[in-house]
């Protein structure tokens, strides 16, 4: 197109948007990416607007440790660790204490029978729907040995609970005995006797020293063919056992096949490289059997993620040893659950416990390098991990990673980090960077302003909620519930969301552009509310300038503004341009920003007419 005087004009447009790119030079990213865009995320079409803000709901005493979710009776129960206590929280504001004297640190929880297992690192707890209890003190007591005779042996039967002390000898009366040998000396207590059925409250005595019960009686022997008929149960404590357990600070409910009736959990500082199985659909049974250790203690297993029938189990990175182990399970002839396990790769170590999560059925990992895939090689079939967070990685390997927490959300996978937000948009198309390789990338967004020091997910009746606590005490929650305006504000401030073009020099550094007064213009997204700023910033500005400005308002009976009263009820995209001449440069860059309390706001796309001029001398 040619002007008035014969000047060849130009046009750019920037439009079909997909997310921020902090991997490479301003100058150089994609037209459809942002060198900077915080506070934008990708709307159901793939373009750019202003994420939801968020809202206090109540403060609690102490930092949030931890944010819960449990279905009872089809009642939704939120649960949240804070200070040194557990509360269930409601989102009216208020709150009850369920139990007090935690430690205060971050916790997990994992739903598995009819209770919530609370894990805080220094005692598991069990909550049922009404009340939070130790595990310990409903601990199930094992028949540890069946079949034995007054005197001793006996075959083994069920495994030590590491939860208790407790537990229960089956004998086989020969009818004269009257001293019954435990199969260990020095047990703490005789809890309870019983003979044919009936409990005993007298007619016998112990010796806690030597192990035995002496009964004033002997016992009758049981007819041909019958089964034991002497069962006495004691507590024998064997220090540290309880602890391998209540020190456990990581969790997931997982089984043989497609089951879910068994916790394994790990994080005992004591002992890093090992996790612990629970009995079946009970975790207040945790046998001293059910242990597995797994590559050297000088890297700690830090989570769990399930890759179809197995349970991968990820270890942090010592740029040595295996991280990453697969466990399978099956069930032998007897009807017993085996598990095995072996190393699956390395090199794709995990930074926090906190940082699992997936994008459908892909499984992530947030590692010191970025946030990591594990997947399957095409060719060999062998397990790999493969980065999907490239764009975004320059900038999240400066962040305090191992402080993290991540969380899977309508279809994106975000990681939580010093008052900031990464996210992967599973929403949106993948990108293949090479052409010969199967690895993808996942487009990104970032976030300002969010403390999050622990996430919580709710589904409930389908839709998706989000919260998260933070270290001064307040329970917050996304405004995804929120129809009106006010969705657009953090706890009733303002949010700053930008959208920048590259630094763009239209093709050729070395030619002066001037860009004309007419003909630009930025197409921002229809709300009720919304406004933009434009911003220029050419190679000779230090800090981007103002150049224009606008409202785009729709006319709403229900949220009326007579400071900007309007009757527009067209819920079209519109226009603002922007009327400045920008002479000799030899990139520009374009910022689009709505910095406004309560208002919305999206970029559609951007076009700006200009001519060449002369040859650039430096």
């Amino acid at each position: 197109m040619a002007g008035k005087s014969g000047v060849s004009i130009r046009s750019k447009k920037y439009e079909k948007f997909r997310g921020v790119d902090f991997s490479t030079d301003p100058a150089l990213v994609d037209d459809a990416r942002s060198p900077w865009a915080p506070n934008m995320i990708a709307d159901m079409g793939g373009m750019p607007e202003k994420r939801p803000g968020w809202r206090t709901l109540l403060t609690l005493s102490g930092q949030v440790n931890g944010l819960f979710s449990a279905e009872f009776g089809g009642v939704r129960h939120l649960l949240a660790h804070a200070g040194s206590a557990l509360y269930r929280w409601y989102e009216d504001g208020t709150s009850a204490a369920l139990a007090s004297g935690l430690q205060n640190e971050r916790s997990v929880a994992v739903f598995m029978g009819d209770s919530l297992w609370i894990f805080t690192g220094a005692k598991l707890l069990r909550y049922n729907g009404t009340t939070c209890t130790e595990a310990s003190e409903s601990a199930y007591v094992p028949l540890t040995i069946i079949a034995r005779t007054p005197s001793g042996g006996g075959v083994s039967y069920e495994s030590v609970n590491l939860l208790t002390g407790k537990q229960k000898i089956g004998f086989l009366a020969d009818g004269t005995s009257t001293v019954y040998k435990l199969p260990y000396e020095s047990i703490d207590s005789v809890d309870e006797v019983a003979v044919n059925g009936t409990v005993m409250t007298s007619d016998w005595s112990a010796d806690m020293g030597a192990g035995t019960v002496t009964f004033t009686t002997a016992p009758d022997k049981p007819s041909a063919g019958a089964e034991d008929n002497v069962f006495i149960t004691f507590t024998k404590t064997i220090a540290g056992y309880a602890d391998r357990i209540n020190k456990c600070t990581t969790a997931v409910v997982w089984g043989a096949g497609a089951a879910s009736d068994r916790i394994i959990a790990t994080g005992n500082p004591d002992y890093p490289n090992q996790d612990y199985t629970c009995g079946y659909m009970d975790g207040t049974y945790w046998p001293d059997t059910g242990y597995a250790v797994l590559g050297t203690s000088e890297t700690k297993i830090l989570g769990y993620r399930r890759l179809g029938e197995y349970l991968a189990i990820v270890k942090e990175d010592n740029g040595q040893d295996s991280t990453v182990f697969l466990r399978s399970g099956y069930v032998d002839e007897n009807g017993e659950t085996v598990f095995s396990a072996k190393p699956c790769l390395a090199g794709a170590g995990a930074v926090t416990r906190f940082g699992f999560g997936n994008i459908g059925d892909e499984q992530l990992i947030l590692t010191g390098g970025g946030v990591y895939a594990l997947t399957t090689n095409s060719l060999t079939a062998e397990r790999i991990a493969q980065n999907r967070s490239y764009r975004v990685d320059p900038k999240l390997r400066t962040e305090a990673l191992t402080e993290a927490v991540t969380c899977s959300y309508d279809g994106m996978y975000l990681v939580f980090v010093g008052g900031r937000v990464y996210g992967l948009d599973g929403r949106q198309p993948r990108s293949y960077p090479s052409r010969n390789d199967t690895s993808f990338l996942y487009e990104c967004f970032y976030w300002e302003n969010v403390p999050a020091r622990c996430v919580l997910r709710v589904i409930d009746k389908g839709s998706e909620s989000l919260y998260f606590g933070v270290a001064d005490g307040r329970v917050c929650r996304f405004n995804t519930d929120v129809e009106d305006m006010t969705r657009f504000s953090d706890d009733g401030a303002a949010i700053e969301a930008v959208w920048s073009t590259k630094a763009d020099d239209d093709g050729d550094p070395m030619v002066l552009k001037t860009m004309l007064k007419k003909g630009n213009a930025v197409t921002i997204k229809p709300y009720t509310r919304s406004s933009a700023k434009i911003l220029f910033r050419t190679d000779r500005d230090t800090v981007a300038w103002q150049a224009a400005e606008g409202t785009m308002d729709i006319f709403d009976w229900e949220d009326i503004d007579f400071n900007r009263f309007t009757f527009n009820s067209n819920d079209a995209p519109a226009e603002i341009p922007f009327r400045r001449k920008v002479k000799n440069y030899k990139r520009l860059q374009i910022l689009v920003k709505n910095n406004a309390v309560n208002e919305g706001f999206g970029v559609f796309c951007i076009v700006k007419h200009f001519v060449t001029g002369n040859f650039a001398k430096k």
